[in-house]
């Protein structure tokens, strides 16, 4: 029998931990997101920069990448089921940091692109593996409303750590010395140890989601089903537009050290909106929600690739950034509500993006190989006319259930 106070005791003991826990995949993020940032989105600068890739090599490298992550992401959680009981969630990610650690020094070996191609491929492998149990640790185990600030929270930290990246490459692009874009990417390998030291606080395993209290409300599961329409197709704009912005930015004859923190407009925008989608509750379960996210995603990528011009490219970017920051964070939010905070459930979120990444250069660089410009608007604003038929299903469905209610 335990006394009221050793009771008390130990609930404030699991909360130190449980504080820790967080503040450990929060920092695990911030450092990982570094490198997410220069893997998604500034490797079209080191590319085109460092090993003077064409648009259309360039594209070929995202599409690969791309499909290596949309596999790696899908099978991630059943991976983690089948070594469960050989190997935690915290010793799985250990492995995944050392593999990076490994891999980050091979970037100064030769003077090729093999090892760009290899440390691109095998970081995609690692990434796909590591964000499904991260956000798993994120949002498993808390209440509706703690969920929401949590994933709210986490996205910040990512969102601006990728911004960040993009800022910090800045200075890279002179390519004097020490100082070239093949540090970006040599970076990894201090980042994943620091991530190595972070996990000793984090807990073995992610924590349970709560019960049937908690069930996600009924309506959810048809937003989850447009969601998980719409947000590949965001990353089928992302996958278009990423590798094409080194390009695009070179029409407009800027400063090497002024392009990639004008691509990180759209990154800094993303972050504002998550930040206030993370403290308001009066999207959920709407629809006008989505659908704003989708014309300002699609505007704001056809104002960049056709209007060459700084004024109007930032404001596309903006757009761009705020459309794509609505859609992420409902889809990742629906995703854990109505999934249960799963490994599966992130796995599927995740495979979806890398689904987007394969399609969206696939697209881009039919576009360019046409002629790029308004050629590349219009192939991908078809493929997402395409994906408006799916996506607007369950909204119809749903009405149609209430007219016969």
């Amino acid at each position: 029998m335990t006394t009221g106070n050793e009771s008390h005791g130990r609930h404030e003991t699991v909360e130190r931990m449980t504080r820790r826990g967080s503040l450990g995949i929060k920092a695990i993020t911030l450092l990982n997101s570094l490198a997410t940032g220069v893997l998604w989105n500034g490797l079209g600068f080191i590319t085109a920069n460092e090993f003077h890739y064409s648009a259309s090599q360039t594209y070929a490298l995202y599409i690969v990448t791309g499909a290596v992550y949309a596999v790696s992401a899908l099978y991630c959680g059943r991976l983690v089921s089948r070594f469960q009981r050989q190997l935690s969630a915290r010793k799985i990610m250990m492995i995944l940091f050392i593999v990076q650690i490994l891999v980050a020094p091979l970037i100064y070996v030769g003077s090729s692109s093999i090892s760009l191609i290899l440390i691109a491929i095998v970081t995609s492998i690692t990434a796909a593996c590591l964000w499904p149990i991260i956000e798993s640790y994120v949002a498993a185990g808390r209440s509706a409303h703690q969920t929401r600030q949590a994933i709210g929270q986490w996205c910040i930290v990512w969102m601006a750590s990728v911004s960040l990246a993009l800022v910090l490459m800045a200075p890279l692009q002179q390519n004097v010395g020490w100082m070239n874009p093949r540090l970006a990417l040599f970076a990894i390998l201090p980042m994943s140890l620091l991530s190595l030291a972070c996990l000793w606080v984090v807990p073995s395993h992610p924590g349970h989601h709560h019960a049937v209290a908690e069930e996600a409300p009924a309506e959810y599961r048809t937003h989850l089903q447009t969601s998980r329409i719409l947000l590949p197709a965001s990353y089928l704009l992302v996958g278009a537009l990423s590798p094409l912005m080194p390009y695009v930015l070179q029409r407009l004859n800027l400063e090497a050290t002024s392009e990639t923190p004008l691509a990180a407009v759209w990154l800094s925008t993303r972050v504002v909106v998550v930040a206030v989608m993370a403290h308001v509750a009066f999207w959920h379960g709407r629809w006008s929600t989505l659908l704003a996210g989708s014309m300002l995603l699609a505007s704001g990528f056809a104002i960049v690739v056709m209007i060459p011009s700084v004024t109007f490219i930032v404001i596309g970017l903006a757009f761009f950034g705020a459309g794509h920051g609505i859609i992420y964070y409902a889809a990742l939010y629906y995703a854990l509500r109505v999934g249960s905070a799963g490994i599966d459930a992130a796995g599927t979120h995740e495979a979806l993006i890398g689904l987007g990444y394969v399609v969206g250069p696939a697209a881009g660089l039919c576009g360019f190989l046409l002629g790029g410009g308004g050629r590349t608007v219009a192939i991908v604003c078809g493929l997402l006319a395409l994906a408006a038929i799916p996506a607007t299903r369950p909204f119809w469905h749903s009405c149609g259930q209430k007219t016969t209610a």
